[in-house]
């Protein structure tokens, strides 16, 4: 111990060394990063646009002019010059099967378009893969789209068969609402011409009563009972490896809206490994039966709630997502009036159907919203919609509860009355949000428009009527169904324009069309409130994490078409550079 009165020139050194040692040590309020000249979109209430922000410990801590903001640099602040480049909050992508979606790009044959164009080009992957692989190992696909091949028409079994005699074969559709197998894998299933549609499902079958290889909805569960199931280590090796994929886009948030036990593992891993570089807020998918739901309110309710402040806001354990109805693409959705296809032709007979009992499906929203839990619900269809919208306005009136923010998933064709009971229950409850995908009118475009039929596409996501309603929405992509890219989104929300045409470039007309300034704030603003994040994300404005994307150009500014060609130059999360392009110097 070192004694001030028997060495005075000993204390002299050390408050020398003190001193020193103080001079150069970073001072705790000075900024870590400073982002300087640049046209910063902020998204506050005032949208205002300003030039420079200030980063310190992951968040913002000062906004205003770049003389203003420079003059808070350190000796160790890091200063980048934007030099005039459009900048936005971070993009929240509100319905996002990421962990699903990087299992199939990472472990399933991928069959999505423009590396496949006709059924002869899956016919030639699978072949490929039959002479590549052992005799009875399983085949799996997944991503292809009827509409977006040269045949216009889906695959069956019979055109499977002759290439694939010896291999069971599954292709997921794009909409994960259908597939189709060969005879091989029907087999293995069990499927034969005696076998009964399940609950909430259909079996195709020819004029003469056998199965096509077409299974759609619950009827898929038949061959998932069969096929090899992904482990936690599957969903970790394909998030960890495509996070980066996100970034580059300039999402900052997901909300993974159908997730098991495996995926909350995996993100938990990713997570503890510093690898999780988005955030992620998770519902947890429904069982069929009340008994299993209240089985996994029980196992969940514990640590799921969205509205609990809590230290680290990277993984969230949001709710709970219920499905009602099927898809547009398989015109599987409960609908009114009978589907279309072909655009002129009637499905007849044909009004979709529910995934259970409809009984049962309001029990269990009655049973999440009694216990607090936000939920999700899936409804394309307009009977769908209808079905939902009658369940939240009972289940509120039984049990008033502000803030829970239940959503409608996807909300195709709403009807106006339910639209009406949208703005009334989320101005009462803060509850009736829908969750849309607007890139769903470009990618799988042209085989909702034969699907939905001449008379309702103006009805397919009427955003603008949301918008004159004073409905609030978010935006998504329900990756993998379509890219999860928000530079789609953003620009279908506008052009409302499909991939090919085939019905007319504009099959849902442009009455519907929004400006770039509601599509931003449908993937910022609008979107934090739908991942209970709305005081921490979603602007940039002091106080927020510094989720900042910086682009090649100002979407204000460009022609509508540029949107979609929009590319992140640089990528903040918490302050941090998770995505930086090669064009940013």
């Amino acid at each position: 111990m070192l004694n001030a009165d028997r060495n005075p020139a000993a204390v002299v050194l050390c408050l020398f060394a003190l001193s020193a040692c103080s001079e150069n040590a970073p001072d705790p309020n000075d900024p870590d990063l400073l982002l300087i000249n640049g046209k910063i979109i902020t998204m506050d209430a005032a949208d205002s646009i300003i030039e420079a922000v200030s980063i310190r410990g992951g968040k913002i801590v000062g906004l205003g002019t770049s003389s203003k903001v420079k003059g808070f640099a350190g000796p160790n602040t890091k200063i980048i010059d934007l030099a005039g480049s459009a900048v936005t909050p971070g993009l929240i992508d509100a319905h996002n099967h990421f962990g699903w979606g990087a299992a199939d790009a990472i472990f399933t044959l991928n069959l999505s378009y423009p590396k496949v164009k006709s059924i002869d080009d899956v016919l030639t992957l699978i072949k490929s893969e039959t002479e590549a692989r052992d005799a009875n190992e399983w085949i799996i696909g997944s991503e292809w789209d009827a509409g977006k091949f040269d045949e216009r028409r889906d695959m069956t079994a019979s055109d499977l068969d002759p290439i694939s005699p010896d291999h069971p074969v599954w292709l997921l559709h794009t909409s994960a609402h259908y597939g189709v197998a060969n005879s091989r894998a029907l087999a293995l299933a069990n499927i034969t011409s005696d076998t009964a549609d399940p609950d909430g499902g259909i079996i195709a079958r020819d004029d003469a009563g056998n199965p096509t290889g077409i299974l759609a909805d619950q009827a898929m569960n038949l061959m998932f009972d069969v096929t090899p199931p992904y482990t936690v280590l599957h969903f970790d090796e394909a998030t960890t490896q495509l996070v980066g994929q996100l970034s580059s886009e300039g999402i900052t948030t997901i909300k993974d809206p159908e997730i098991d036990e495996r995926h909350w593992k995996a993100y938990r891993r990713m997570q503890s490994r510093g690898d999780l570089t988005v955030r992620v807020f998770v519902l947890w998918r429904a069982p069929d039966t009340v008994d299993d739901a209240k089985s996994l309110l029980e196992r969940i309710a514990p640590f799921t709630d969205p509205k609990k402040k809590r230290d680290d806001d990277q993984l969230i354990s949001g709710g709970v997502k219920i499905y009602i109805d099927g898809s547009g693409t398989a015109r599987t959705a409960w609908v009114y009036d009978e589907w279309n296809k072909n655009f002129t032709e009637t499905d007849e007979g044909n009004f979709g159907l529910t995934y259970v009992e409809p009984d049962i499906l309001f029990e269990q929203i009655r049973l999440f919203h009694k216990a607090g839990i936000h939920l999700g619900v899936h409804a394309i269809g307009d009977r769908a919609i209808d079905f939902t919208m009658d369940a939240y306005d009972k289940v509120l009136g039984e049990t008033p509860t502000y803030g829970l923010r239940h959503s409608i998933i996807h909300c195709n064709i709403p009807t106006d009355r339910a639209m009406d009971m949208m703005s009334n229950l989320q101005s009462s409850f803060d509850a009736a949000y829908p969750e849309v995908q607007p890139a769903f009118l470009w990618w799988i475009g042209d085989a909702y428009a034969a699907n939905f039929g001449a008379d309702r596409n103006p009805r397919v996501l009427p955003l603008k009527s949301f918008k004159q309603r004073g409905i609030q929405w978010a935006a998504s992509s329900d990756y993998n169904v379509s890219p999860f890219a928000p530079r789609y989104g953003i620009w279908a929300s506008i052009a409302r324009q499909t991939l090919f045409g085939t019905h007319g470039t504009h099959p849902y007309g442009t009455d519907e069309s929004i400006t770039v300034n509601d599509a931003l704030r449908s993937y910022t603003t609008w979107a934090a409130h739908q991942v209970f994040l709305e005081d921490k994300i979603g602007s940039i404005e002091a106080g927020k994490y510094a989720d900042i994307v910086v682009w090649d150009r100002d979407p204000y500014s460009v022609s509508t078409e540029e949107l979609k060609e929009m590319k992140a130059l640089l990528t903040l999360s918490n302050g941090k550079i998770v995505h930086r392009d090669a064009a940013f110097d």
